[in-house]
């Protein structure tokens, strides 16, 4: 698993329960993996998009390298993620390095 200041990797055997999605310092979302329906990463040459469905709610993350942190959100060994501010996307080698994440509820949608 690479490092990563944009997210953090579980402590504890077995796996997180859940996912804390960091939208800003001062706010964060808390989500069940048990209510994680599907995952879906895309990769093209301006960037990743892992697209998350929870049981109400879609989780668009976008960045480069996300295929690491995909990889680890099915192993349910990710804790939280985070965006780094734009200025270090191009420091992100092979790190993973999250430009946004975006949450919307499923009931809004319908």
């Amino acid at each position: 698993m690479s490092t990563s200041p944009c997210y953090e990797s579980t402590s504890k055997f077995g796996g997180a329960d859940s996912l804390r999605l960091e939208l800003t310092p001062a706010c964060f979302y808390l989500l069940a993996y048990h209510h994680l329906d599907m995952a879906k990463f895309e990769s093209d040459k301006g960037g990743d998009i892992l697209t998350l469905s929870f049981l109400n709610r879609t989780v668009r993350i976008t960045g480069k390298n996300l295929r690491d942190l995909a990889i680890n959100i099915q192993k349910r060994n990710v804790e939280s993620v985070k965006p780094m501010p734009n200025k270090y996307g191009s420091l992100a080698t092979d790190d993973v390095w999250i430009k946004a994440i975006e949450i919307e509820d499923k009931r809004e949608q319908n």
